[in-house]
């Protein structure tokens, strides 16, 4: 078998029916000490997030589905067990606030709900001591300019869909890679950078098109871009990304010398192992893995944590509404979708979309879309409906615009500095 139809086989193992399809979050979180210090990425004389982890790690039950890690500039990563409705995800999200409360009551800590370190360099945050990030932080220094940031200084939310059948993998990564760009305008959360406001400007979105062109960036400006062949194309395509690293018996993260396709090769004993290695090495917006991962949402704001899976899910998961997104997007012309994707480096609705309709206006129909697809899901699924996660979130968005905007709104009416408006609007502790 060739090595494409062996990724591709992998990236098919967990085919499920209609009726059993899940979904699973990844939400990542800042946290500061008492006097507004980004916690200590490794462990010294005082709290750090390696104890952070630690203590969260300490509170789970061994019946709570979900799960904690570390990411590299120390930021806590929330991932959710596998559920059909966001209710229950909700309610898995509920648990972990009680953990994280009694953490920040403990220990005197404060979370940051943007996803956008607002005052720090990255040069100013540690990085977890893990060969595997080091060999990531080593590459991203050259591969572009802000994958620093990227690693240390941002957080996102995470949705990983089940697929159905190939074809409706290559459905779902079609639609959602073209509307990739509207969905992190809509989400962007990210107001302050270097101690600074962002203006218009889209960072988080940013970061990520400016830290590996070779692996970062959507699956269209890769080539892969055929409706019906994304996860051949994927397939095929990752075999000749750069290998950041290869593991070896032992489990650790070393570095190698070459593509993906000699890393996978380099031990035939060890092919499947090699190939799910390699599906984690790239960084698209959307990814394959055995399940869909959609990666470009920013962290939102407290209580808006399902939002994002929300307005993704109404989209892709209710077939009705599903194909009707997809008969729009089809026809948005390559050149359409090329201008689209540097477009999103800013927030503005009033800027001109695909079909010279303005981004708002194709923010407006996909909000539409997506709630008529919660009603969609709530009945085939036979749930409580999802709705009331996006709507009121959505109506929000849609006439005050991002959070971005909205929050630096509010930092000009209050005046004073930067650090003392985050300190009291933006620093949360126990709840």
């Amino acid at each position: 078998m060739a090595l494409k139809d062996q990724i591709r086989h992998i990236i098919l193992s967990n085919l499920v029916s209609e009726a059993d399809r899940k979904v699973g979050l990844e939400i990542e979180g800042l946290y500061y000490d008492g006097d507004f210090r980004r916690l200590p990425v490794n462990p010294t004389d005082t709290f750090s997030a390696t104890d952070l982890i630690t203590g969260a790690n300490d509170l789970l039950n061994p019946s709570d589905p979900f799960s904690y890690s570390l990411e590299p500039g120390g930021q806590l990563e929330w991932a959710s067990g596998p559920s059909i409705s966001l209710w229950d995800i909700q309610s898995q999200f509920n648990q972990h606030l009680s953990i994280e409360n009694t953490l920040c009551s403990d220990y005197g800590l404060g979370r940051l709900y943007l996803s956008l370190e607002p005052m720090c360099s990255p040069d100013d945050i540690d990085l977890i001591r893990m060969n595997k990030y080091q060999l990531m932080n080593d590459l991203f220094r050259s591969s572009g300019m802000l994958g620093p940031w990227m690693m240390r200084n941002t957080t996102s939310v995470q949705v990983n869909i089940d697929f159905t059948s190939e074809e409706d993998a290559n459905e779902m990564a079609f639609v959602s890679d073209v509307i990739q760009p509207l969905f992190s305008i809509l989400f962007s959360n990210t107001p302050f950078m270097n101690g600074e406001p962002v203006g218009t400007a889209n960072m988080r979105w940013q970061i990520w098109e400016d830290t590996d062109a070779n692996r970062c960036g959507s699956l269209f400006s890769h080539g892969i871009n055929r409706s019906n062949k994304m996860v051949s194309d994927y397939a095929n395509w990752i075999q000749w990304v750069k290998t950041i690293f290869q593991y070896t018996p032992d489990g650790d993260a070393v570095s190698y010398n070459g593509d993906l396709q000699e890393m996978i090769l380099a031990n035939p004993d060890e092919l499947e192992s090699r190939i799910v290695s390699a599906l984690h090495q790239s960084f698209t917006h959307v990814r394959f893995k055995s399940v869909l991962e959609v990666r470009a949402g920013d962290r939102p704001q407290k209580g808006a944590e399902l939002s994002p899976a929300a307005f993704l899910l109404g989209l892709l998961t209710a077939p009705n509404v599903r194909q009707t997104v997809f008969e729009i997007v089809k026809q948005w012309t390559d050149q359409e979708r090329k201008q689209l994707e540097q477009t999103a480096k800013d927030i503005s609705f009033e800027n001109t979309g695909p079909g010279n309709k303005s981004i708002g206006d194709w923010l407006s129909i996909l909000g539409e879309l997506s709630l008529q697809g919660l009603d969609e899901r709530a009945a085939f699924f036979n749930i409580e409906s999802e709705r009331p996660l996006l709507e009121g979130v959505l109506n929000d968005l849609l006439i005050n615009g991002p959070k971005t905007q909205q929050i630096q709104k509010a930092y000009q009416t209050a005046g004073g500095s930067l650090n003392q408006f985050l300190l009291d609007c933006c620093l949360d502790g126990a709840s």
